[in-house]
């Protein structure tokens, strides 16, 4: 079940959304039309079907087609995978920022760090390590950077 909240700042409707998506989602009704400008906040979205891609698909497309210029922030790694695996996810939109998956060498915990597109751009899709929040050791990233920040190459 998502949950969306609204907020206005000027021209721009900022949305945040929290939950899975999937068959109940309508985005007509959760967020309605769309504004001049919206960004998307992505941080609490753990998951995604093929039922909520439509659904997405269909509203931020229509938004787009109406000359809404859209923005997604703190996009979580269910909404990167998502982003890369369809081509017109993001539907003409930005993403200004996105969740990075790290691992702990030492404990073995996962974690994730926030980047902008643009910084992970410049170190040419080599993130720095993070230092781990439960034991402070070294949390390097854990995925495949071509793979992962694929939808920045394409």
């Amino acid at each position: 079940m998502i949950n969306v909240v609204k907020e206005q700042k000027g021209n721009v409707l900022l949305v945040r959304l929290s939950g899975s998506i999937e068959e109940s989602v309508n985005f007509d009704q959760l967020i309605g039309p769309p504004p001049g400008e919206l960004h998307i906040n992505c941080k609490e979205v753990p998951r995604i079907n093929s039922v909520g891609v439509k659904a997405w698909i269909k509203y931020f497309q229509t938004a787009q087609q109406k000359g809404t210029k859209l923005k997604y922030v703190e996009c979580s790694t269910a909404i990167v995978e998502q982003i890369n695996l369809i081509s017109n996810f993001t539907c003409g939109g930005e993403v200004e920022s996105v969740y990075v998956p790290f691992s702990c060498s030492s404990c073995k915990s996962e974690l994730v760090g926030l980047f902008k597109v643009e910084d992970i751009k410049k170190l040419n899709l080599n993130v720095p390590d993070l230092k781990c929040t439960k034991c402070s050791g070294k949390a390097v990233f854990d995925d495949i950077p071509e793979e992962y920040f694929g939808f920045l190459t394409r």
